[in-house]
C-alpha cells in the first residue's frame, strides 16, 4: 500500500484535519514529528540501486519505498539529550537534519513542499524578483544598510518596515513575527548599519487576499479589516476581520503559476493588496503558511484539496 508521511509536530490542528480526512477516506497515512529523532525513533536506511531503502520507525514502522506524498507542514527540531555538551549536541543536529532529511528527500515522492524548496523560497528578496519577472505587480522596494539610500528613497513619505526573515526567536524559543510598520525619513539613524533592512512604499488597500495554492488548484480568500491596526497588519487584529470567497483576475492566476513554477513549490499562501482602483498588489509567498482557518472562516474546500493532492488525485 502507498503510504503518505506527514511531518509535523503534534499539536498542528491543520494536519489534524487533513489527517482525519485521509483517514476516512481510507488512506495509509502516518505522522511523523522529527523531534522524535532521534531519541525515539530510528533510522535504518541502505542505499539500493533505485535509492535508499529501510525502515524509519516512529509510533510504527514505515518502508520507505512505500512512501508516495510527504507533507512538510511543521516539524519540531530534533531532540537531544539534554546533559551533551553544546557542541555534541550541535554535531548530532546537523548529522541527523542531512541524514534523516537527505534520505527522506531522494525519495520518488510528491513533496509539499520539499524542504529544499521551502527554505530557497523563504527568502523575500528572491520571492520578489521572481514575481517581478513573473509579470506580477510588487511594490516599489528597497533592501538596504546605507541610511542616505534609505532617507533618500523614503523621501517625504511614509513608508513601510517588514522584517526580511519573518521574526524573531523570544527567550523562551518561542516564535514571533515583526508586525508591519509605517515609518518617515525622520525615524532613522545611524543604527540601520548594523544589518539589513527592507523598506516599501505603502499601497493603498480596499481589502487583502489571501491566495491559498494547492498544486494547480487556487483558493483567494478576501479579508477585510475592521480596525486600523488590521488595516496596516491584518495579523495584528484577527477579532476585527471578516472573510469572502472571490475571484482570481485570469492575469494575477497566470502570474502566480509562473512564480510557483519558478519558485519550484507546490504549495503556496500568497498575500495581495487589492487597490481601490483594482490592482491586484503582491507581498509575498510563504511556502508553509497557515490556511485551515480561512477554510473554515469562508467554507473554502481546502482540506479535501490538500487530501486529494496528498492522495495524488488532483491530475
Amino acid at each position: 500500500m502507498s503510504t503518505i508521511l506527514v511531518l509535523t509536530s503534534r499539536d498542528d490542528l491543520t494536519a489534524d484535519a487533513v489527517i482525519d480526512e485521509l483517514a476516512v477516506r481510507g488512506a495509509d497515512v502516518v505522522r511523523y514529528d522529527t523531534a522524535d529523532f532521534p531519541l525515539s525513533s530510528q533510522l535504518a536506511a541502505s542505499l539500493g540501486r533505485r535509492g535508499w531503502e529501510g525502515t524509519l520507525t516512529g509510533d510504527r514502522t514505515i518502508d520507505l519505498d512505500s512512501i508516495r506524498s510527504v507533507w512538510w507542514r511543521r516539524p519540531a527540531e530534533f531532540a537531544l539529550p539534554d546533559d551533551w555538551p553544546d557542541e555534541a549536541r550541535a554535531f548530532a543536529a546537523s548529522e541527523a537534519r542531512v541524514g534523516l532529511l537527505g534520505v527522506l528527500g531522494s525519495l520518488p515522492a510528491r513533496w509539499i513542499n520539499h524542504p529544499a524548496k521551502d527554505s530557497a523560497a523563504s527568502y523575500k528578496p528572491v520571492q520578489l524578483a521572481a514575481a517581478a519577472s513573473a509579470g506580477l505587480e510588487v511594490p516599489r522596494t528597497i533592501i538596504t544598510s546605507d541610511l542616505d539610500h534609505a532617507r533618500q528613497f523614503i523621501g517625504t513619505e511614509q513608508v513601510i518596515y517588514k522584517g526580511l526573515s519573518g521574526g524573531v526567536l523570544t527567550p523562551e524559543r518561542r516564535h514571533r513575527y515583526l508586525p508591519t510598520t509605517p515609518l518617515t525619513a525622520a525615524d532613522l539613524d545611524a543604527g540601520l548599519a548594523g544589518t539589513a533592512h527592507l523598506f516599501q512604499e505603502r499601497v493603498p488597500k480596499a481589502f487583502e487576499c489571501r491566495l491559498t495554492v494547492i498544486g494547480q488548484r487556487m483558493f483567494p480568500v478576501a479579508i477585510h479589516a475592521g480596525s486600523d491596526a488590521a488595516r496596516l497588519d491584518w495579523r495584528t487584529d484577527y477579532a476585527s476581520l471578516t472573510y469572502q470567497r472571490i475571484e482570481l483576475p485570469a492575469e494575477v492566476e497566470k502570474g502566480v503559476r509562473l512564480l510557483m513554477d519558478d519558485l519550484e513549490l507546490f504549495f503556496g499562501a500568497l498575500d495581495f493588496a487589492v487597490t481601490p482602483d483594482g490592482r491586484w498588489v503582491f507581498f509575498e509567498v510563504n511556502p508553509n503558511g497557515q490556511w485551515h482557518w480561512l477554510a473554515a472562516k469562508a467554507g473554502v474546500p481546502m482540506v479535501d484539496a490538500m487530501a486529494d493532492a496528498l492522495q495524488r488525485r488532483d491530475y
